[in-house]
């Protein structure tokens, strides 16, 4: 009996699950409306042999088939899953040159889905159609995106969408749950291990008879995998066909694809080799053009037939491909490494020839890597240039990659390594850039190559937060002979951004002049260095709108890489709608790299919590943003995360928490001193005014506080802070500490005209200080307008005590009920002990106030409200990027909360949280 490796899997065992695909099928020609089909199950248990049957019985009912198969090497491949299966439909689907189209429309999401949904729409007026794609767990987010959105907008077409996933929990399906509705539901078929009967009817058919006790124990072992157990049951027949013992493994079953190959001519086993190096389904003239260079068009077209012949390869329409995942793997794994990598360059280089991207290419050119590879270079090198702007973390490895590929010293290694540095410093990772950049400067002494890279390591140093040596090092570049003319508006921007944190005086000095130089010289790199070097002195000296200019400038220059900088800046000019929308857009922009967000958009995204109150969000972006930027070395947003951390646990009373994390990050922050110490000092300070040491606390502050006007720090001038202040300088009675807060609060004010919370501080503070009721209502009326809460509620409490003290208790009673409801919505449980005792004192009874004690630690009740709101929306199918959306919060903040629901819950998997979300609920029902 001759052996075929990789033979169809049977479908013993899936008529129920066959019925239920089925079923889809009849609903959408009966109806007319789109259906969605899922089959998920681990490799080899038969999901393509079920899609198989469900695509022959689609076309029985008259559908017109599109299919796909996706491979993990397609993933830099947009949208490549949807075009593959448009072209291999009947060309009556499409008109002549639409497919052809869709391939330039990659970089324009909504564009390619409104074309694909036409095409489909107007194919389905005639007839019923049915995509059908293979694999979807390795599908690229543009494909994700268009095949989670398509069938809602199609819902009104006889469609179906037919899925098959190794991972039961795969993105698309939490992107599909999120998305569709009634009219377009999706059926998710599961493909669970096959039974012991089903197995032993697959021996029976391929043996011809019962398996005898030995076989049976050896098919107990295959797990019930389909697939399996035909390869060891063929393996069986063809050692019993030679006289060899079936009570064991036959050795067959581990050397039976490379005895296939071995029986194929020299042009098909190539072929079946190239098709696993490939990694996906391909037509016989891609295959032809591959390897015609090595045995010609004709051997080859007579490869692919041979190939197909012997089983290892199957047709689907017109295109070729492995009949079994499995089968390509063994394949793939057997060839030897000098093989493997040239068919990978010759892989790269058919694409790049046939007008693909260099982000297409790029995993065969990493795979085809050699020492000095030129060619291979300047693909990753492409690709990552492709890859920066929405795929910072795949732009990052590939660039690396190529920096790693090139000979120290060689031609391309300068070349390569200035690249590295440029585009490691775009994407955030800093001490990478940095480490890089010194080890080129250690081996170089042309002036104009030093002064370069002193340029673009500028970003990832200002980064790092190690400044002084930056700006010492520029200066003396600057002084070199030789260097020129046109390096010199970069170095000069450099410097001035450096010294934004090491002497802001001298940065005051030189940022706009850089910036005027820049702009005259026409340098794109020096005008995004000098932008942000006047952005920063603008925010570090309060003057916000100064500030705004030039962070949106510099956000319409170079894109993605500074939104952050204006999402802060809208924050701080209390335009929190706006910060939401570009925070949400940049979010949008990223593809398939959630867990990837830069620090910086995730520290904007961490204070745009923060700021309006949303506690639990904004603790688990800063444990986020910390670990992310202690990883890159960005350590300016790590002093942020640990800011925001302190400030939650200090908003909340848990000051051992806050203190703990300060004292983490000092301990390995390496940022200047410069940079680092007033954050620093910052919370210092508030744990010593919380310990009821207030001079101690002032001694604290004061060096920040006084040296605010030299924009050294920007926490002086940020409205949330100043209240602390004033109340801090008041317990210790310091009159001059007073002043110069009352002072810096003014100034503010008038550096920030008609916002709210600045206008609002600045009543408020005089008020403290004068205990002035007429000052202390201007403030709540002006802080009531304000978006940020702890500012609304800072102004109504503050009015609503010196009204209970001066004994107008009816007027204080309305302003302290405010101040409860929201520091109560906030856990603010300091701020509300303190309305307490106010009350209190002023002999008010507020019998509906009352501070909940702390959370216990563990079970449902110790999650957060943030916390149940994630469980939830995992527990009903959403990924963390579909929950993400659905809750407005970033992927990596779901990610942090859904790490400590697993603590709290005493659960390891997704499996797990949705069993026991399943039965929290069954109670809280029949309770």
């Amino acid at each position: 009996m001759a052996a075929v490796p990789g033979r169809a899997v049977p479908l013993r065992g899936r008529s129920d699950q066959l019925s239920r695909g089925l079923g889809v099928l009849r609903r959408t020609v009966r109806h007319r409306r789109s259906g969605i089909v899922l089959v998920t199950g681990e490799p080899g248990i038969g999901k393509s042999a079920l899609l198989d049957a469900l695509t022959c019985e689609a076309r029985r009912l008259g559908f017109v088939i599109g299919r796909s198969a996706v491979d993990g090497t397609a993933r830099t491949s947009p949208g490549a899953p949807l075009l593959m299966a448009l072209r291999s439909a009947p060309p009556a689907l499409s008109r002549a040159g639409e497919i052809a189209e869709l391939d330039a429309l990659s970089a324009r999401p909504l564009t390619f889905m409104d074309r694909i949904g036409e095409i489909l729409e107007r194919g389905a007026a005639d007839t019923p159609v049915m995509i059908a794609v293979d694999d979807v767990q390795w599908a690229d987010q543009l494909s994700r995106t268009a095949l989670s959105a398509l069938p809602a907008w199609l819902a009104g077409s006889p469609l179906v969408w037919a899925f098959t996933s190794r991972d039961p929990d795969c993105p698309l399906l939490g992107d599909l749950t999120a998305r569709t509705t009634r009219s377009t539901p999706v059926t998710v078929i599961p493909l669970p291990p096959l039974g012991t009967d089903d197995i032993l009817r697959i021996a029976r058919d391929r043996l011809g008879g019962p398996p005898s006790e030995p076989v049976r124990r050896m098919l107990d072992g295959v797990g019930g995998s389909p697939s399996l157990a035909v390869r060891v049951l063929e393996g069986l027949v063809r050692a019993a066909a030679r006289g060899e013992s079936g009570e064991r493994v036959p050795d067959e079953f581990i050397a039976g694809v490379r005895q296939s190959l071995a029986g194929l001519d020299p042009a098909a086993a190539d072929v079946v080799r190239m098709a696993a190096v490939l990694g996906r389904t391909f037509a016989v003239d891609e295959m032809a053009e591959l390897l015609a260079p090595r045995h010609g068009q004709r051997a080859v077209t007579a490869g692919v037939e041979a190939a197909l012949a012997s089983g290892l390869l199957s047709a689907v329409e017109h295109l070729v491909g492995f009949r079994h995942g499995l089968v390509r793997e063994a394949v793939y794994h057997a060839l030897s490494d000098g093989i493997r990598r040239r068919f990978h360059r010759s892989c790269a280089q058919f694409l790049l020839d046939s007008g693909h991207s260099p982000l297409e290419a790029a995993p065969h050119a990493r795979r085809g890597a050699t020492s000095d590879d030129e060619s291979g270079v300047r693909i990753l090198r492409a690709a990552a240039d492709e890859a920066v702007a929405v795929m910072p973390e795949t732009a990052a490895e590939l660039i690396t990659e190529a920096f790693r590929m090139v000979r120290p010293g060689g031609r391309l290694w300068l070349e390569t390594g200035q690249h590295c540095v440029e585009l490691l410093g775009r994407v955030q990772h800093a001490a990478d850039a940095v480490r890089i950049a010194e080890n080129l400067l250690r081996r170089i002494g042309d002036p104009g190559a030093t002064a370069r890279i002193r340029v673009l390591m500028a970003r990832a140093q200002w980064l790092t937060g190690q400044l002084g040596d930056s700006a010492e090092r520029i200066g003396e570049v600057l002084a070199l002979p030789g260097i020129p003319p046109v390096l010199r508006p970069g170095l000069e921007a450099a410097r001035a951004l450096a010294l934004t944190g090491h002497d802001a005086t001298a940065a005051r000095a030189m940022a706009p002049a850089a910036l005027r130089t820049a702009r005259g010289a026409g340098d794109r790199e020096a005008t995004v260095l000098a932008l942000q070097a006047v952005g920063e002195l603008g925010r570090n000296s309060g003057h916000h709108h100064e500030a705004m200019t030039a962070f949106r400038e510099l956000r319409q220059l170079d894109g993605v890489d500074h939104v952050a900088e204006e999402i802060i800046e809208l924050q701080l000019l209390d335009r929190y709608d706006e910060s939401e929308a570009l925070i949400a857009a940049a979010r949008a922009d990223a593809r398939d790299e959630a867990g990837a967000t830069r620090p910086s958009l995730l520290s904007a995204r961490t204070w745009h919590d923060f700021s309006l109150g949303r506690l639990d969000d904004a603790a688990a972006g800063a444990r986020a943003l910390s670990s992310l930027s202690h990883r890159l070395g960005c350590h300016v947003y790590e002093l942020d995360a640990a800011v925001v951390h302190a400030s939650v646990a200090c908003l909340r009373g848990d000051w051992e928490e806050a203190k703990s994390g300060i004292m983490a990050c000092e301990g390995r922050n390496t940022a200047d001193d410069a940079v680092r110490s007033p954050s620093l000092r910052l919370m210092r300070g508030w744990f010593a005014a919380a310990e009821g040491r207030p001079a101690d606390a002032v001694d604290i502050l004061a060096p920040a506080l006084y040296s605010a006007r030299e924009s050294m720090a920007r926490w002086p001038w940020w409205p949330g802070w100043m209240r602390v202040q004033v109340q801090i300088g008041l317990a210790a009675g310091d009159e001059r500490f007073v002043k110069e807060a009352l002072t810096l609060a003014e100034e503010g004010a008038a550096r920030n005209p008609d916002i709210a919370s600045y206008e609002g501080i600045a009543y408020q503070t005089q008020g403290l200080a004068r205990q002035d009721l007429t000052l202390l209502e201007r403030a709540a009326d002006i802080l009531g307008r304000s978006p940020r809460p702890e500012l609304q509620a800072g102004g109504a409490a503050d009015y609503g005590k010196l009204l209970a003290a001066r004994g107008r208790r009816a007027e204080a009673v309305a302003h302290l009920d405010r101040a409860w409801r929201i520091y109560h919505g906030m856990g603010a449980r300091p701020a509300l002990r303190s309305l307490q005792r106010a009350a209190r004192t002023a002999g008010l009874r507020r019998p509906d106030w009352s501070v909940a004690e702390s959370r216990p630690t563990h079970g449902w009740a110790a999650l957060t409200e943030a916390e149940t709101r994630v469980a939830a929306h995992i527990s009903a199918g959403h990924t963390n990027r579909s929950a993400a959306a659905a809750l407005g919060i970033s992927p990596n903040t779901v990610s942090t909360h859904l790490r400590s629901v697993f603590a709290k819950l005493g659960v390891h998997s997704r499996v797990q949280l949705v069993n026991a979300h399943r039965s929290r609920t069954e109670e809280d029902d029949a309770g």
